[in-house]
């Protein structure tokens, strides 16, 4: 953000006692150049640092004399507001004001709505008055709450004003009150509405006067001299004329809607970094998490705003700690409903989200501040669940399910239903966990079902013998431990599945000769209910259960067009399409949606798959879950081949885990056409100067003899101006492959490779250049020679289009470029290393790890960050080593141009 980023260059520049270069502050703060160089300019003309001219120029800090020394130590206490130099600057300006006025400063009140921040702010008034000298340093702040006692005013009268012994029933002695607490100093009084008419006329005595008599005092007045602020979310009408008067400075802070989205993003950003000191972990948050937060309007204000941020946090922490999650992540779906809604208001707030947050960025990180808390993050986010932890979580897991099912009906239909539903849970509770299957187990169950096939006549899936597995697993562990496990049904089982019960006699002996155990009769009434019908474990498409496939799209005719499209070829009437006309505002377009869902709530009760093309559309998903508590799968950039897929499979009955499986797929084969379709243009060098001639024609001249004129083109252009600049490249790229962009001006554009004219006429840098451009990455090759060598991950063609994939974002990421040869090295590298760890042949160490990785640790976690869709995708854990391999390759192989 514009203005946070100014501020952390300002305060970088406080903290030095030299003049020093754009360059330094933008390499120390991680920052980009010309921006750093753009906020600098801005600060020497707001006349808060120093620019000394010179190559190079030169900044500093304005050094604080005694003159100004004071107005410094002023602007520290409100600066820990955010928004003391914007929204709040007049209310900054009436509290320095109340705080200076002599002899003692201006008693004040307070008002704003619950969560405005009005303690905070009356907190900052006493800094103040504290480094202003206005109070001594060991002044008081004394706070008290008036509707704490609001229903018993002598308890009330007497907190603030002191208690004289006997004045009422319980009064054994004399007690000071508030007022004599926070003599020299400041009382503040918060809710002050909640004070009765009496205690106000009190209170007024005492700010007329300087005087104030204890409850039951009715002779001896006593002096203070106290400042008092007041706070209520009230209106002044509520109070006493008499007593408002006697107050002169009232201050009213706004609601956060009123606040700037500047300052939106900064109470997001420091509530973040606060979090991520106290937890001590790392916080990855999605782009659009911190867009709904900037754009929600909570009626709490900035209090609500904090506790929304709490919740959030707390519960990606709690999915951390259990493992549910790799790392410390927030994303959309673990937004509250109505912070989600904020997303909606996107299309109003673009220009300013685009001029806050950076558009390529899709994660934003906050770390602990310092570098222990960042080892410990990384220890802990890197942990690996122990294999004996994994399946002790699993029989736990297992006994749970099991227990629940002993104590279930004893009907027929109950068992089954029950039966059922234990089979589903406990396949789904191991997801990817079949390495904990011991070996030997794993042929028993397999040599069973043979067995099973044979005997019934029937087939089982994958899944159910997978799910026996796991049982019998826990099961022979609670055999070995003689634990008892009794089915008050057993007679049922025997009857209702009298050739199930047989069979599974029988295959209890082949357990038997395995294991060295005799399997009790209970455990056999379950074995019987795994050789059950098939068709009954799988639960039956019937008839009406389909999912809903819904299109939404931007335009008047887009989605309504494609799917009457769509249900025409395939001669259907499931699926839905919605228009969004442009002038549409994406409120009206969620309630639109929102209500054809709710007029047909039956029809989506099997699951809604929605379709979008981009933007705001596609944060509905999520929002549509939790706002109707139903089962939403969402897929963006959508084609009418993926439409064409998702009604199809809609129209089968297949359910909406299936067909959103189905359309990615359709979806990255649509992408990866494109790609294939995008290496067929024809390669450009582009050679540029101010006048289009002269030096670009000299530039030809020299690069014309090293490149295949047959092959390559070499296109001079004018350069005017930068954007007008990247619009030619943009046109150009519809047309050509631009491999390199040469001139006598330094540009970045795309990631294509900028050569200057110096470069040129180096001979080295142009064999650089010769060979980067005629250098093919040879896909397809790798993928013949692949075929049929790696045997552990399914598709060869799949997986080198996905780690293309992976490389060119990897490389974007790291804004480099590598050697064709180096890139196809690097592919072949992560191809075997995927079918090594699939079949567990890799195991080797980096030398001295830890003292490479804190070197490159910016790099490794850009790979590691970039490499977790391949791990997702294959199920696997890259190990540490393996990723500082790769980023030794990539960073020791880069193309170093100008």
């Amino acid at each position: 953000m514009t203005i946070n980023r100014k501020k952390i260059v300002l305060d970088y520049l406080n903290t030095l006692d030299k003049a020093v270069t754009a360059k330094e502050i933008a390499v120390v703060l991680s920052l980009d150049r010309a921006n750093v160089s753009r906020y600098l300019n801005e600060l020497h003309k707001e006349t808060q640092l120093k620019k000394i001219i010179g190559r190079p120029v030169l900044y500093q800090a304005i050094t604080i004399n005694s003159d100004n020394q004071e107005e410094d130590y002023n602007k520290k206490a409100f600066s820990r507001l955010i928004g003391y130099d914007a929204s709040l600057k007049e209310m900054v300006q009436q509290a320095k004001a109340a705080i200076l006025y002599p002899p003692n400063g201006l008693h004040t009140i307070i008002f704003g709505q619950t969560g405005t921040g009005k303690s905070l702010f009356a907190e900052c008034m006493y800094q103040y008055a504290l480094e202003s000298s206005v109070l001594a340093k060991d002044a008081p702040f004394i706070t008290y709450n008036c509707a704490d006692y609001a229903q018993n005013p002598q308890l009330l009268f007497g907190h603030i004003f002191g208690v004289k012994k006997g004045s009422f029933t319980g009064a054994a002695q004399d007690r000071t009150g508030l007022i004599h607490e926070a003599n020299n100093g400041v009382l503040f009084l918060d809710e002050i509405h909640r004070l009765p008419p009496e205690g106000q006329e009190m209170l007024f005595t005492f700010i007329d006067k300087g005087i104030y008599r204890p409850l039951g005092e009715s002779n001896e007045t006593y002096q203070a001299n106290v400042l008092i602020i007041g706070a209520t979310t009230e209106k002044s009408d509520v109070l006493l004329s008499t007593f408002t008067r006697r107050i002169p400075m009232s201050i009213t802070l706004p609601d956060l809607v009123e606040r700037t989205v500047e300052e939106r993003y900064e109470l997001v950003d420091s509530f973040l970094k606060q979090e991520a000191q106290r937890l001590n972990q790392k916080i990855t948050i999605k782009r659009e998490v911190l867009l709904a937060f900037m754009l929600y309007q909570p009626e709490g204000n900035i209090g609500q705003f904090q506790r929304d941020l709490k919740l959030v946090c707390a519960k990606a922490y709690l999915n951390f700690r259990t493992k549910k999650g790799q790392s410390l992540k927030i994303n959309q779906k673990d937004l509250p409903f109505q912070v989600q809604k904020g997303l909606l208001s996107i299309k109003e707030m673009s220009k300013q989200m685009e001029r806050l947050i950076e558009q390529d960025k899709a994660e934003f990180v906050y770390v602990p501040t310092s570098e222990r808390t960042e080892n410990l993050s990384k220890q802990s986010n890197e942990t690996i669940i122990d294999p004996l932890i994994e399946k002790n979580l699993l029989k736990k897991t297992n006994e749970h399910l099991l227990e629940t099912y002993r104590l279930a009906g004893s009907g027929h239909q109950e068992q089954k239903s029950y039966f059922n539903e234990y089979v589903k849970t406990l396949s789904t509770t191991a997801d990817i966990r079949k390495h904990i299957i011991d070996p030997v187990l794993k042929e028993l169950v397999e040599q069973l079902y043979l067995v099973a096939k044979e005997r019934l006549h029937r087939s089982y899936s994958a899944k159910i013998e997978f799910a026996f597995a796991l049982h019998l697993q826990s099961a022979l562990e609670r055999i070995k431990a003689k634990k008892q496990i009794t089915i008050s049904n057993l007679n049922e089982i025997r009857k209702n599945y009298s050739k199930e019960f047989q069979v599974a006699i029988d295959l209890s002996a082949m357990i038997e000769k395995t294991y060295s155990i005799d399997v009790p009769f209970e455990e056999i009434g379950f074995i019987a209910l795994f050789l059950t019908k098939q068709e009954e474990v799988e639960v039956s498409k019937k008839q009406g259960k389909t999912t809903a496939i819904m299109v939404l799209m931007h335009g008047k005719t887009t989605a309504s067009s494609m799917m009457e499209t769509v249900q025409e070829l395939l001669e259907t009437t499931v699926g839905t399409a919605i228009n969004m006309p442009l002038t549409m505002r994406v409120q009206d377009m969620y309630q639109q949606v929102r209500q054809t869902v709710v007029e047909n709530k039956e029809k989506y009760q099997h699951g809604l798959l929605l379709l979008t093309d981009m933007g705001s559309l596609n944060t509905f998903g999520n929002m549509l879950a939790e706002d109707l508590g139903l089962r939403i799968k969402s897929l963006p950039m959508v084609s009418t081949a993926v439409v064409l897929e998702a009604v199809r499979m809609a129209s089968i009955g297949r359910t909406l885990e299936d067909i959103f499986q189905s359309c990615q797929t359709v979806l990255k084969s649509s992408t990866k056409q494109l790609t294939v379709l995008d290496a067929k243009k024809t390669k450009a060098i582009l050679v540029t100067c101010f006048t289009g001639e002269g030096v670009a024609k000299k530039l030809e001249e020299r690069i014309q003899p090293v490149v295949d004129a047959a092959k390559v083109t070499i296109i001079p252009l004018q350069f005017l101006h930068r954007e007008a600049f990247k619009q030619q490249i943009d046109q150009l790229m519809e047309t050509y492959d631009i491999k390199a962009i040469v001139g006598t001006v330094e540009f970045d554009y795309q990631n294509i490779p900028f050569y200057t004219a110096y470069d040129i006429f180096n001979d080295e840098k142009l064999v650089l250049l010769k060979n980067q451009i005629e250098e093919e990455l040879p896909i397809n090759e790798m993928i013949q020679s692949l075929t049929g060598t790696l045997k552990k991950v399914g598709s060869v063609q799949q997986l080198m289009y996905f780690l293309q994939k992976l490389l060119q974002q990897l490389k974007n990421e790291l804004a480099i470029m590598i050697p064709a040869g180096v890139e196809t090295g690097v592919l072949l590298h992560l191809a075997f290393l995927i079918e090594g760890l699939k079949t567990g042949t890799i195991i080797r160490e980096f030398s001295e790890l830890d003292a490479y990785a804190k070197k490159n640790r910016m790099i490794m976690d850009i790979v590691k960050a970039t490499l977790i869709p391949l791990e997702k995708q294959y199920q696997l854990i890259i190990p540490e080593d393996e990723i500082a391999y790769i980023t030794q390759m990539i960073s020791e192989n880069k193309i170093k141009t100008h």
